[in-house]
């Protein structure tokens, strides 16, 4: 049984919400459990899409810096390796993925929204952003690819090394994010556009052409 996952299926869309109160932060246990969902739905990829939001009122804050600072040196190595495997598992979904951005963004969050083929953020005071030089988290190896492929460089540059956080509009110009909703109707917003995605009759060859290039270089890292 998920622990730090929740799924719904929406007709043949399937929504997941990460569930980490109170902010969804990041640890190794919760990364491995999403990288392993996401894995297994790569296998046989919901036929309308997926959803990914956050429980509660964040969609995620990123890594738990209180939890990493504990960690042993095995433990941090894990950690690592499990932003790598979760980020790398949502990178290669083959079916439409669009965020719902419920809450603030941030670091892995941010990520999240860059492997994701739309974002949607929500129309209300909220902060995304990759504030990892702030943070002291360098990026890992497969984030690092997915900005480099998914990120203009001028905001590529100006998020990472800067720490800003943006407001749901500004997300918009730098790319982060795609469209505003309003709160209430975030979620299904989302919902109607992974279908529209995926309803298309090359949307997943598309897809697949566009981040063929990013996935060799992703299978080259996981190599080393």
């Amino acid at each position: 049984m998920a622990e730090f996952f929740r799924t719904e299926q929406h007709g043949e869309t399937l929504l997941i919400a990460i569930d980490r109160p109170p902010l969804n932060a990041l640890t190794f246990q919760l990364l491995e459990e999403g990288a392993a969902l996401l894995e297994e739905l790569a296998k046989t990829p919901p036929a309308a899409g997926v959803v990914i939001t956050g429980h509660g009122t964040a969609y995620t804050a990123g890594v738990d810096t209180k939890a990493a600072a504990a960690l042993l040196p095995p433990e941090r190595t894990r950690l690592l390796r499990a932003v790598n495997s979760f980020a790398a598992a949502l990178y290669r979904l083959p079916c439409a993925v669009v965020s719902a951005v419920n809450g603030h963004a941030i670091g892995a969050g941010g990520i999240m929204c860059l492997a994701s083929d739309w974002t949607v953020i929500a129309d209300t005071p909220l902060k995304i952003g990759l504030p990892e030089a702030k943070a002291g988290l360098p990026f890992p190896a497969v984030p690092t690819l997915i900005m480099d492929h998914q990120l203009g460089p001028v905001w590529r540059r100006r998020l990472a090394l800067s720490s800003m956080l943006l407001a749901p509009q500004e997300a918009i110009t730098a790319g982060l994010a795609d469209e505003l909703a309003a709160p209430d109707i975030l979620v299904e917003t989302a919902l109607t556009r992974a279908r529209e995605l995926d309803s298309q009759p090359s949307f997943r060859q598309i897809k697949a052409d566009q981040r063929r290039k990013a996935l060799a270089e992703l299978a080259a890292i996981e190599d080393e």
